[in-house]
This record gives structure tokens, C-alpha cells and sequence, in this order.
């Protein structure tokens, strides 16, 4: 990483800008982000992002927070709306998602030319809510999180044994409404972080597979956690965010109350030639689990030769994921 994060200030023109708040309005309901735990396979039972939510239930508890588990899911549950994945547009979103400022951005922050956007989400936090710090799901060539749990792939990429596979990637928030500053780490874990105010029309371009960050709690630390359940949606009704359960109201909120924000993510490479060479290197779940036993072995852990698809995964996150303890 050549620059720790970009800036980029304004984002858009202000017709562009009050259109985009425009968009994401009308392209709800937003469903949330975990739905159910994984059903099968390596860490089943676990969320796919069990990393960041056991790193964050243990600094709470160290904190001396009593909240029982159903209400600290509910504060980090966010909800999302997929725009863009892999190519396929859910709605016209060429001005942020080919922003010529973000790709010029990717650049400079990751020191590579070829810069291909494949990525655009919504995101909506609800005051009381807040994204845990956590390092962004990487890409590799034939492993992404339709064969196998984002916590996985963060292992694979933490641990450093499969980069001939990788696919780097530039991540940039873009910052719409409401409030909760994005956190981040640029002088490692054990250092202070740095919080950025989410300014409207503004965005931050960054590594942020590399880079550990998070955004803090909505509403100020004392905010009381929302009514979040698994299955409610969150749209816009007239002038206020309705969150409903079964097309039952739960509660409304104001415009402002809410942190509306777009995560935009492009794959990078040097130019084609390097981005023909790593297709030619797929990898798959097997190959990697292995290398990540025979690894963990040679680090000293008795792994047996066929261990618990549970007891495996936690091991896994504890050896190779580090987060800040406070």
C-alpha cells in the first residue's frame, strides 16, 4: 500500500449527490446483512463474519458491557442493498460505480494501473448500531464467499500462504448521511486509531483488506440498541426509514438518523498480462484448508487428522486474525 487512505472531496456534483440520496431511498427495503448462520462444512453454526463479531462480543465484555447476545447482534447487524456484484448491475449506478475519482484513487493508494470495479453495496446503520473493526472479505481466484465463509478467506489472506492466488483490491466508502466516524488502525493494532467524520458527498478510498477499521456506534456510545430481528426490512416511507417485521411496524426513524453510506470495491492489477497470469491460479477449499492445517501443525497445534469443522475454525481465527484488544 503506497498512500494509508484517499479523500476525495466532493464526491459528486450536488444534483448528482441528491440524486444518489434519491436512489437509495427508493431502492429499498434493505434486508440485513447476516441472515443465518452457516448450515454445513467448515464452522458450521458460526456467522460468516465470525471473526469481527467474536473479536468485538469479547472487547465488550472486557469493557464491562452486560447486553444479553441478542441485542449486541442486533447492533451490528446493518442492513445492505447489493447494487453491483461481479459485473451485474441491480440498478443504474454508473456515476459512483465508474467514478473516475475513485479509480484514479485505487491507484495511488495501492500502486496498480488496471483498475476494475466490480462492487457497489448500500449500507444502512440504524442509530445504536456499529461495524465492528475487521480487515474487508479479499479475493482469490477460484475461493470467494460463494464456496466458503468470509472468516475463511480472511485467514487465508492473514496468514500470507496463498498470495500467488490473490487478487488485490481498493475499497472506498462513500459517505451520503448520518452520522458514526469510520474507524481505522494505520499504525497497527496496539497503536490509537484514527476516526474519520463521514462527511455528506465525500468518500474514502483505501486497503481495506489490510487496513483494520470500523465504524462507531450511531447515535453516540449511550445509544440504546434498535429492535433488530432476523427477517425485518428497512425502507423509506414518506419522509421516515420504516423498519417493519412481517409487514408489521417496529419503529421509524428520521432521515438524519440513519448512516446511509456505499462500499465500492475494484479489483487491481498491475495490467493485463499480471491479471492473465493469477487467472491461471485458481484455488480451491480443499487446497487451502489443507495448507492451513499442515501450517497451523507447523506452528505446533495438534490437529487431528480429522478435526471438528467448529474446533477448526475457531483455531483457525485465533491463530491467524489479529484484532485490537481494546
Amino acid at each position: 500500500m503506497t498512500s494509508e487512505h484517499q479523500r476525495i472531496d466532493p464526491l459528486l456534483a450536488p444534483e448528482q449527490a441528491e440524486a444518489l440520496r434519491a436512489t437509495i431511498r427508493r431502492s429499498g427495503p434493505y434486508t440485513l446483512y447476516v441472515s443465518q448462520p452457516i448450515e454445513s462444512g467448515l464452522g458450521r453454526g458460526l456467522t460468516r463474519r465470525h471473526d469481527a463479531a467474536l473479536a468485538w462480543v469479547l472487547r465488550e465484555l472486557a469493557s464491562g458491557s452486560t447486553e444479553p447476545m441478542d441485542v449486541q447482534a442486533a447492533r451490528t447487524n446493518l442492513f445492505r442493498g447489493t447494487w453491483l456484484e461481479r459485473g451485474e448491475r441491480a440498478l443504474d449506478c454508473g456515476v459512483v460505480a465508474d467514478h473516475a475519482g475513485l479509480a484514479a484513487a485505487a491507484r495511488d493508494v495501492l500502486g496498480l494501473a488496471r483498475v476494475e470495479p466490480y462492487m457497489l453495496y448500500a449500507n444502512l446503520l440504524l442509530p445504536g448500531q456499529e461495524l465492528p473493526v475487521h480487515h474487508d472479505t479479499p479475493e482469490f481466484v477460484g475461493l470467494d464467499k460463494t464456496v466458503c465463509p468470509e472468516w475463511f478467506l480472511v485467514v487465508c489472506s492473514r496468514s500470507g500462504l496463498f498470495e500467488e492466488h490473490r487478487i488485490r483490491v481498493a475499497s472506498a466508502v462513500a459517505f451520503v448521511a448520518g452520522e458514526g466516524d469510520l474507524i481505522t488502525f494505520p499504525d497497527g493494532i496496539d497503536a490509537p486509531p484514527v476516526s474519520l467524520p463521514p462527511t455528506a458527498n465525500t468518500a474514502v478510498v483505501l486497503d481495506a483488506d489490510e487496513l483494520v477499521h470500523g465504524v462507531s456506534r450511531v447515535g453516540g456510545s449511550a445509544a440504546p440498541a434498535p429492535p433488530v430481528e432476523i427477517g425485518d426490512t428497512l425502507g423509506w416511507e414518506g419522509s421516515d426509514w420504516a423498519l417493519r417485521r412481517g409487514g408489521r411496524e417496529i419503529a421509524r426513524y428520521p432521515a438524519g438518523a440513519v448512516r446511509l453510506s456505499l462500499q465500492w470495491k475494484a479489483w487491481m492489477f498491475d495490467d493485463s498480462v499480471a491479471r492473465a497470469d493469477v487467472m491461471t491460479r485458481p484455488l480451491t477449499l480443499s487446497a487451502a484448508t489443507d495448507r492451513l492445517v499442515s501450517e497451523l501443525r507447523r506452528r505446533g497445534h495438534a490437529v487431528p487428522e480429522s478435526p471438528d469443522d467448529v474446533d477448526l475454525a475457531l483455531l483457525l481465527m485465533e491463530e491467524f486474525i489479529q484484532l485490537p484488544a481494546a
